[in-house]
């Protein structure tokens, strides 16, 4: 089968089911594992043209998120057969697995994929167990930013991880709601430990703790050193790496703490 994947989350998952020989075309973000890089790309990720999508003749079209809901409809209305996901959760990435599994005929593997996501994650949950235990102050408050300008707090699954990890999250940052924008002064009251700019999709292409710093009052929410920049990949795509963006968490909190 000929797929189409204009979403970063799905090309991991169909590499995870070494699918990867189907793909005949991504979005600009696909960009994991490196052998994506090899795969032709289409620019504009949420506004992608219908016409560049069928000069590949795909049979199946894969599309995530909210940013990419007109995409999928434009897409649908030319007579692209079209499977849209738009996670918000944990388990919900478990589902998308499970649905592609079903859908090409890899099941063992999305099962097993999901396993060991399930078993990483809850190897991270007893170490930071056991820091929370060893810990008077609890759990360390993490601000995780998804946007900078104007912010955006981090949200659907984000604070699923964070949690995951040993932390806690910012009040307006909800499990299974888009992210919401923030004002210093939420920010403030929250007191946080902890900043982690996910920056979506400038992670690597700008300084995101230089710019942090230059915001008047946002620099000082913590120290310097409790400032970290993530591959916003670990934590924005719903795909596998979302255990090794809470392994990155937890490191940082087992920092603060000792």
């Amino acid at each position: 089968m000929r797929l189409a994947s204009l979403s970063p989350s799905v090309t991991e998952i169909l590499f995870k089911l070494h699918l990867q020989d189907h793909i005949v075309c991504t979005d600009q973000f696909s960009d994991y594992p490196d052998e994506a890089q090899g795969i032709p790309h289409l620019k504009d990720h949420q506004n992608i043209a219908v016409e560049a999508v069928l000069d590949y003749e795909p049979e199946l079209v894969f599309t995530s998120t909210v940013v990419q809901d007109q995409l999928a409809e434009e897409l649908q209305a030319a007579d692209v057969s079209v499977m849209h996901f738009d996670p918000r959760t944990i388990n919900d990435t478990y589902n998308t697995i499970r649905q592609l599994g079903l859908l090409l005929q890899a099941e063992e593997l999305a099962s097993a994929l999901i396993r060991q996501m399930q078993e990483g994650f809850n190897d991270v949950k007893k170490k930071a167990r056991a820091l929370e235990q060893s810990s008077v102050q609890g759990r360390p408050k993490v601000y995780v930013e998804e946007w900078n300008n104007p912010p955006f707090a981090s949200a659907n699954w984000v604070p699923e991880i964070v949690h995951i990890a040993g932390g806690a999250s910012l009040p307006q940052a909800k499990v299974g709601e888009l992210s919401p924008e923030v004002t210093l002064e939420q920010v403030r009251a929250w007191q946080p430990e902890l900043v982690v700019l996910s920056w979506c999709g400038a992670g690597r292409a700008v300084d995101a703790k230089k710019l942090f710093l230059e915001r008047d009052g946002w620099n000082k929410l913590v120290e310097e050193n409790h400032i970290y920049v993530i591959d916003d990949s670990l934590l924005n795509r719903h795909g596998p790496r979302l255990v090794e963006g809470a392994q990155r968490l937890y490191g940082w909190m087992f920092e603060l703490l000792h």
